[in-house]
């Protein structure tokens, strides 16, 4: 290794050890801002945090680019930029930072837009959001307050106006730096930048370390003191109204289905005590990051009252704005509207603007985003490009559906799961093997990775676990609009050989379970008044009997039918009930285990390994039907393409069986 080598290699080195080390505070960072580099010892290199990227998941591999510095600095020398209209000069940075990459981490890992700032500084550079720095530089007499502060500091720390961000803050804290450096004989250690956050420089990252440490140590010294409050636990049925006025407030508003998840806790508990609590959520954002992530300030909310909360929201919208994503109730806490993977970030960046705007009424006020300002970041090609990447692309004709399969485990219940999260969905798995449904889980996570799902152990048999499982969807994400009865057994028996014990078996399962779950999946979705989806998985066996199949030919034309009756009750609701009645699907079948294949051979006098083929060559196709065939049909029928579709029998069996 070359000396060179050497010191790319310890720079990288020292970047992980200082991202990691305030990546995990939440008071520091929240969501996918702030940002950390460190420039090799030669001054050549620049390892720097990629946009979008969270401080914490930096590694050896993941989450960084490096840069040629003088390439960087390059950029905010080229007077051809500045003359440029705006959306073409940020496209034309995008470009340009791109070509000052040297290295294998992927295209996917693109420049931080705050590079340009970085390259102008010392070797160490900490960019954060901190709470204890928000209250100054997001208040009106912040800076004065900062001043008093760090009145012994010499040289003091530097003050930076707010610049719209990107290319236009780089050049403004470039001119700041030619400025202080005239008058102190060097650049400064520490920038405050108003509506935005803290830099830091140092040379080691000890050093960066302990001066991070410092100014919020200093900071918090500032602060008003503040007592304890601790929240007290809402009723559970306070909680579920909430989410499911909010849920239904977003889908009024937009259009769009959506996760609606709860927090309270001390710092929530905190500011809804704040007898100024009201008045100050309702103000206009105050940084850049609140605007990106939160779509928008948190709307106070009174009550849960879905109508006036989607008329406020088409408000917003009305005036151009994004929609809140984040509301307050006083006696309920934080809700915030997402997915899994947005809904954290949204309540850490949420939470920190909140304990902003109460702790900077002590230095004159909060100081918001003016409405340019506010039209700047909101346009802004970085910002949008930063907000998508932490958050991930949503896709899919089911995005925001939340769904519930049962029977998830394994087979076409596994099957039908993975194809609504391919679909976008966020998808419970219920099944009595919680073990199998946890690799259901797994298997959507590697097929979709922007899909969320999770397991619930469930008997659908038992009410007690039925109603537990609801619960739990409801507490995760706010509501349902998807219940797929998959669940199911056949016990392969002819009549006079059928034990009671398995016909009651089957009745319970495939009756009782279905009965069960959907009764509860109609009650939750009359409450939330958003319509909904109900399928039945029967099988061609419900539309024409099998041999030596009693209790599943019984069973299964028993779903069809409940289904229609469903579908007639449910209608007035704008609940769809169909049932989806396949062929034989082998793949991953419990149903098709070794025991009902020798089954079927006794039946029709023929070998074992024959049984497959056999059941192949009676569809009209002769093709083998998979378990995406049938999570396609189920997916079809949940979606807008089936609006108009209910009490209806779906049959994706290769033409085995026409449906008179």
């Amino acid at each position: 290794m070359t000396k060179s080598e050497s010191m790319i290699d310890e720079a990288l080195r020292d970047l992980i050890e200082i991202s990691r080390a305030v990546g995990e505070d939440r008071s520091l960072v929240q969501g996918g801002g702030g940002n950390t580099s460190v420039k090799a010892a030669d001054g050549e290199w620049m390892y720097i945090k990629a946009s979008g990227t969270a401080i914490k998941d930096l590694d050896e591999r993941r989450g960084w680019c490096r840069l040629k510095v003088d390439a960087v600095r390059a950029i905010l020398r080229d007077p051809a930029l500045a003359e440029l209209e705006e959306a073409a000069r940020e496209l034309s940075v995008v470009d340009r930072l791109r070509a000052c990459r040297s290295d294998e981490a992927g295209a996917a890992a693109r420049p931080s837009v705050e590079s340009h700032l970085h390259a102008l500084l010392g070797r160490c550079v900490v960019h954060l959001h901190p709470v204890a720095v928000g209250a100054y530089v997001c208040a009106k007499q912040g800076r004065e307050a900062l001043e008093a502060l760090f009145a012994g500091d010499d040289p003091p720390p530097v003050w930076v106006p707010y610049t719209n961000p990107g290319y236009l803050l780089a050049r403004k804290v470039s001119r700041v730096i030619d400025s202080y450096r005239r008058r102190y004989g060097a650049a400064p250690r520490v920038m405050f930048l108003q509506k935005h956050g803290l830099l830091v420089t140092a040379e080691e990252p000890e050093e960066v370390l302990a001066l991070v440490r410092r100014v919020i140590e200093t900071c918090s010294a500032g602060l008003p003191p503040r007592g304890a409050v601790r929240p007290a636990a809402p009723a559970a049925q306070d909680i579920t109204a909430a989410q499911r006025a909010v849920r239904r407030a977003v889908w009024e508003a937009t259009g769009q289905h959506t996760a609606v998840r709860q927090f309270l806790d001390d710092d929530l508990a905190w500011f809804l005590a704040h007898p100024e609590a009201a008045r100050l959520a309702s103000l206009p954002p105050l940084t850049p990051d609140e605007l990106a992530y939160g779509g928008n300030s948190a709307l106070w909310v009174d009550q849960a009252d879905a109508s006036a909360i989607a008329r406020r929201l088409k408000r917003q919208m009305a005036r151009g704005e994004r929609p809140s994503a984040s509301f307050l109730m006083k006696d309920v806490g934080l809700l915030v509207s997402g997915t899994d993977r947005t809904i954290p970030i949204i309540r850490d960046v949420v939470t920190a603007a909140l304990l902003v705007r109460g702790y900077a009424t002590a230095a004159g006020g909060p100081n918001p985003l003016t409405k340019a300002q506010r039209a700047f970041v909101a346009r802004w090609e970085g910002e949008r490009y930063r907000r998508e990447l932490a958050t991930g692309a949503q896709e899919g004709e089911l995005c925001g559906y939340i769904a519930l399969v049962t029977g998830a485990g394994s087979g076409l219940g596994r099957s039908i799961a993975i194809g609504l999260g391919r679909a976008g969905a966020l998808v419970a798995l219920v099944d009595i093997d919680v073990a199998g449904a946890e690799q259901t889980r797994d298997l959507i996570a590697r097929e979709a990775p922007s899909a969320s799902s999770f397991a619930v152990r469930c008997d659908v048999t038992q009410e007690g676990d039925v109603a537990a499982a609801y619960q739990a969807v409801q507490q995760r994400w706010g509501g349902l609009d998807i219940l797929v009865n998959a669940a199911g057994i056949a016990p392969p028996y002819s009549l006079v050989d059928l034990p009671l014990e398995k016909w009651r078996a089957a009745l319970e399962v495939n009756l009782t379970g279905y009965f069960l779950m959907a009764r509860e999946a109609a009650r939750i979705m009359i409450e939330q008044g958003m319509g909904g989806s109900i399928i039945n998985l029967s099988s061609k066996s419900g539309l024409q009997a099998s041999r030596d199949n009693t209790a599943y030919n019984a069973t299964k034309a028993a779903e069809i039918h409940m289904a229609r009756g469903w579908a007639l009750e449910l209608g007035e609701h704008g609940i769809r009930v169909n049932s989806v009645a396949p062929g034989n699907v082998f793949e991953g079948s419990k149903i098709w285990n070794e025991e009902y294949i020798r089954a079927c051979a006794r039946k029709y006098g023929i070998r074992p390994e024959q049984v497959i083929p056999y059941y192949i060559n009676m569809t009209a196709l002769k093709r083998d039907i998979k378990g995406q065939d049938v999570a396609d049909a189920v997916v079809f029928l949940c979606s807008e393409r089936a609006r108009t579709i209910t009490g209806q029998t779906l049959v994706p069996d290769g033409g085995q069986v026409m449906v008179r």
